[in-house]
């Protein structure tokens, strides 16, 4: 009892740490880890594509796409620097009085509509893996591939009435190898970059060893509502059978462009984990003489055998890493999160990593696929869940509202 207080409590002094680090601009280091040998197979969405193998296209960057595995920190800070995260955790109470304004945001229950896709007509089908822009007033949401459309986009003024757009990427990167409806697309994401919007996407490149080996596209359009056009090469890891998948676009409070995945890991010699790495100005391919950085892995007993789906938001100082884990299949699937230095991490769960959102705490069936957005003076996530009874049938969208405690930790105030 007392090691497992002991553990809680420099998990929370941690989180403080970093809360304090992205408050003052302190400069934190972090490292990369050793691997348990899982390959992360349950986190791929979709059945494999049966195509002939091809090889995948690399990657053209100076720095390894997967850096080789070096230790992470387990608790961030705390045990490296005891007084100064005393000192910088007394400042960071300190500074907490002079944060922006916090809202507690209201409840968003999504309203009704039809489960068939039809431009300009109510929807409630399926959208899964959700990421969300804001732009002069007006919401997007974005899916994984549905009714045939490879970047399914609904718009909404009010996070509750949701209506299709349409597909946001009529054409697909010529690598991609799927020919069916949707291309075989999922969990994208969409930023404003360089006076533009960038959109990222996963797809299937090849067939490795009977399953599907993933590649991260890049598109860029004028609105968000579309049209997307790829640009640049894919991003490929040949060295993993089930590649890269899970696209995150963040974008700094200095404007610099940041791209986060899921590495898929490879049987026994390492696991799944999120990766990030510095995006160029004008948001279309990875930064010349940039380094991918491991910022979170695997590590607690409700993550099962991947976590999976980063997205990366600021809020009053703080950066959080929102991510999934478990079988996305299952109503086990959950949403947990970590406390950020920054874009390159150190990152630390807080207090005993416990998930945010699960199919308990939330009456939504296996919520996941989340993603963290600001509303005004408030933090919002957009993530799925099975409806009720179509468990690996339905997947709807849902909004839920949190809270930022006074140590940066969040509490759901509505789970949407």
């Amino acid at each position: 009892m007392r090691q497992a207080a002991r553990t809680r409590s420099r998990r929370l002094r941690a989180a403080a740490v970093l809360v304090a680090c992205a408050a003052l601009g302190a400069a934190c280091s972090s490292g990369a880890g050793d691997g348990d040998g899982t390959d992360g197979a349950a986190g791929t969405h979709h059945r494999p594509h049966h195509a002939a193998t091809t090889p995948p296209v690399p990657t053209t960057t100076e720095a390894p796409l997967i850096p080789q595995p070096t230790k992470l920190p387990e608790v961030g800070l705390a045990d490296v620097l005891p007084k100064q995260m005393s000192d910088l955790a007394a400042q960071a109470e300190r500074i907490a009085g002079q944060l922006p304004p916090q809202t507690r945001p209201a409840a968003i229950d999504v309203a009704a509509g039809s489960t068939r896709w039809r431009p300009g007509t109510p929807y409630r089908g399926v959208f899964a893996d959700p990421d969300i822009v804001e732009d002069h007033g007006t919401f997007f949401a974005y899916g994984t591939n549905t009714a045939g459309n490879a970047l399914p986009t609904l718009s909404s003024q009010d996070l509750a009435h949701w209506v299709p757009v349409g597909d946001a990427l009529p054409h697909v990167g010529g690598w991609v190898d799927a020919r069916g409806p949707g291309h075989g697309l999922w969990a994208p994401s969409v930023a404003r970059i360089a006076g533009g919007w960038t959109a990222a996407y996963a797809a299937p490149q090849a067939t490795i060893e009977g399953a599907r080996h993933n590649c991260i596209g890049l598109a860029r359009g004028r609105s968000p509502r579309g049209p997307f056009s790829p640009v640049g090469e894919p991003i490929c890891y040949s060295s993993s059978r089930l590649g890269v998948i899970d696209p995150d676009l963040y974008v700094d409070q200095h404007g610099q462009g940041w791209l986060l995945w899921k590495f898929s890991g490879i049987h026994a010699q390492r696991p799944a984990g999120v990766f990030v790495r510095r995006l160029d100005e004008d948001g279309t391919a990875l930064a010349a003489g940039s380094q991918t950085h491991e910022i979170l892995r695997r590590a607690l007993p409700w993550e099962g055998l991947t976590i999976e789906n980063p997205s990366m938001v600021r809020f009053r100082g703080v950066t959080y890493l929102f991510y999934s884990g478990g079988s996305w299949k299952t109503t086990d699937y959950a949403t947990g999160y970590a406390i950020c230095a920054g874009p390159q991490g150190p990152c630390t769960r807080p207090g005993d990593g416990a998930p945010l959102l699960t199919t308990a705490s939330t009456g939504n069936l296996g919520p996941g696929g989340a993603s963290g957005f600001v509303r005004g003076d408030s933090l919002m996530l957009v993530y799925h869940a099975w409806d009720p009874g179509r468990v690996d049938q339905l997947r709807r969208i849902h909004v839920a509202g949190l809270w930022q405690r006074s140590d940066g930790t969040l509490q759901v105030v509505d789970p949407g």
